[in-house]
């Protein structure tokens, strides 16, 4: 049996990694919960998202949801120029509107500059973006239309 010190390392890495994310997984279930089994269905669902900048504040967007990820489709037909579904704003809260360019989407808040979101699935804690100022998907809810 090999007992050298690089061994011992090499071996010892990859549980502490594991564990490591294993104990954030549970962390950001615990904060932000599970995504459902099936994703978040199919439609229009608003994206909050949390500024981490320092600022409690939240930016709500109308985005189209088809499992945990975006409905390309629908999201590129509203871009070209349809128009986007009227819904319910949440009293308070800031909204913002989903563009996309090329292969990026983002999101336009008031006088911020666009906010490049990731490619990634809609898994809050994980998901997010931002160029000036970070943005962090904290809940995805029913949109009231």
């Amino acid at each position: 049996m090999r007992l050298d010190r690089d061994y011992l390392v090499w071996r010892l890495k990859r549980p502490f990694r594991r564990a490591r994310m294993k104990l954030r997984t549970l962390a950001r279930i615990a904060r932000y919960g599970r995504v459902p089994s099936g994703g978040w269905g199919e439609g229009w669902r608003v994206l909050v998202f949390r500024y981490r900048d320092g600022a409690r504040e939240e930016l709500h967007v109308l985005a189209p949801v088809k499992g945990d990820d975006f409905d390309w489709e629908r999201l590129r037909i509203h871009v070209r120029g349809a128009p986007w579904p009227a819904y319910e704003h949440e009293a308070g809260k800031r909204t913002g509107v989903m563009a996309w360019a090329g292969h990026h989407t983002f999101v336009v808040a008031g006088d911020d500059p666009p906010q490049r979101l990731s490619m990634g699935k809609l898994v809050p804690g994980e998901f997010g973006g931002g160029v000036d100022r970070g943005l962090l998907l904290v809940a995805v809810r029913e949109a009231r239309l």
